[in-house]
């Protein structure tokens, strides 16, 4: 799943399954994460410690104030608790009665979610809710990486494990899964993640504009998205080709028509 959204992502990790499952076999696939994941390790470690020489020896030199090296130091932590609050939600969430999911308007995407009331343009919708899986229960669950219903929220820097949301199961998910796609300036709902603190893992979708009732409500996956359903694609081949192709580009992680 996209949902992917941050200047720092350099790469979605279930893009990067999608790309690893045509080329090695499934139980390789989380084995080439990791051994990514260790390697954008150790080059954060790299510059993280070529920063923090930098600083020493500048200290040392007197060429940088102890004073302003530890205000410098005291800004940046306050910025990043402040950054982290700023992504928390502590509101409820919008009844599910002033949503109702039918026919999507959009060709073949199969159903999508509508607005049964008025929606105000920033008012917090819901969150993206199903259940939480470790980097493990979900390779255990998808072997070869495609959780088309499932939600990815990587660490800071992606150097930690992403939590992984799998909504493929109605019952045990949210109405967000029934939200279909449309191009960033064309959907209406805006999605934002939290990756540190308590809430850490978590999805949240807001009104982009005012929304009227009957209006359907999309958000944009990401190039990411569709880029693992692109790759995934690449290894079938259908009996045609055509309708093939169509169906996928109307193809979303929530509405499959399945």
């Amino acid at each position: 799943y996209l949902l992917l959204g941050s200047p720092v992502v350099c790469m979605n990790v279930l893009t990067a399954a999608a790309s690893l499952a045509c080329a090695s076999p499934p139980n390789q696939i989380r084995e080439e994460l990791l051994r990514y994941r260790r390697v954008r390790t150790t080059g954060v470690g790299l510059g993280a410690g070529l920063v923090t020489t930098s600083f020493a020896l500048g200290i040392a030199d007197g060429a940088i104030s102890p004073v302003a090296a530890a205000a410098a130091a005291g800004v940046g932590l306050t910025a990043a608790a402040a950054v982290t609050w700023s992504h928390n939600e502590a509101r409820p969430p919008l009844s599910d009665s002033r949503f109702v999911v039918q026919d999507s308007l959009i060709p073949f995407a199969g159903q999508g979610l509508f607005a049964a009331s008025p929606v105000r343009e920033g008012e917090y919708l819901f969150e993206y809710a199903g259940e939480r899986l470790s980097e493990e229960e979900y390779f255990e669950r998808y072997r070869s990486g495609e959780g088309r219903y499932v939600a990815v929220v990587d660490t800071l820097a992606l150097l930690g494990e992403p939590i992984y949301t799998d909504a493929a199961d109605p019952a045990r998910s949210g109405i967000a899964r029934w939200m279909n796609s449309l191009p960033e300036g064309e959907c209406n709902v805006r999605k934002r993640k939290q990756r540190f603190g308590g809430q850490r893992g978590r999805m949240f979708f807001y009104a982009a504009r005012p929304i009227e009732p009957g209006e359907e409500l999309t958000f944009d996956y990401g190039a990411a998205y569709w880029d693992a359903v692109s790759a995934q694609a690449a290894e079938v081949e259908p009996e045609e080709p055509a309708a093939d192709a169509r169906r996928l580009e109307g193809t979303t992680s929530a509405n499959s028509g399945q």
